[in-house]
């Protein structure tokens, strides 16, 4: 069951695509997928359009992480079939690993990396310019996505220990954007933050994938917060 949400977000299928890998619909039909043995999945089917924003909706245990990792590529169904622009990413024959689908990764947490700075943080996923540009390269990339996720430009020296809940979660998001991946996974992104960083972080995070112009997929547990941030919603 897919409702589509007040046509106001609908804008956002307009946003500039330019800088981002094209992507397209990802369509999930009858996944099937678990861990040891314990189904988790059964059946799933979902439909994101290219340049929008899904929201998965379900309680805790309802498996919408689990979907996340198999769209991304963690974890392999044992049934049913994952196609993201027209490709076939996993089913019966066919299985494209994480680092060949063109996929941003937030995790409920942010993942970042507590030795590295912001900007390392931020460019580790950049992929190596020639000889001699990459500092100029990561810096330049580095700055772009701090704005995009609307954060002061000497927040890229702080350690992430040094930041706010929600302004890692800011930086997690620059980090998955960083490589222009047309598919952005959300999960869980805000549950840890309290009410009003929850908030503000959810609303500077929507404007930074509609600037991007990536499709996204958010999986929450909170319907307030998937009315407010996605332009349809999947119940799980």
């Amino acid at each position: 069951m897919v409702a589509t949400l007040p046509e106001e977000r609908t804008e956002r299928t307009t946003s500039a695509r330019t800088e981002v890998a094209p992507v397209g619909e990802v369509l999930v039909r009858g996944v099937r997928a678990g861990y040891g043995g314990h189904e988790v999945l059964h059946d799933v089917d979902l439909t994101v359009r290219a340049g929008t924003t899904t929201a998965v909706l379900g309680g805790s245990g309802s498996g919408k992480t689990t979907l996340l990792r198999v769209i991304a590529g963690f974890l392999r169904p044992s049934a049913g079939s994952v196609t993201i622009g027209g490709r076939v990413v996993a089913d019966d024959h066919a299985f494209v690993p994480p680092e060949r689908r063109g996929i941003g990764y937030v995790r409920q947490d942010g993942g970042l990396f507590p030795h590295l700075s912001v900007a390392g943080n931020i460019a580790f996923g950049l992929p190596r310019p020639p000889l001699g540009r990459r500092d100029h390269h990561h810096r330049e990339r580095v700055a772009e996505l701090l704005e995009l996720v609307e954060l002061s430009p000497d927040v890229a020296r702080r350690r992430p220990d040094q930041l706010s809940g929600g302004q890692q979660q800011r930086v997690a998001l620059a980090r998955a954007l960083a490589p222009h991946p047309g598919l952005v996974l959300l999960d869980e992104p805000f549950s840890s933050l309290d009410t009003a960083l929850r908030t503000s972080t959810r609303e500077a995070t929507a404007r930074a994938l509609r600037a991007a112009g990536a499709t996204a997929v958010l999986v929450t547990h909170d319907q307030g917060e998937a009315l407010s941030f996605a332009d349809s919603l999947q119940l799980n």
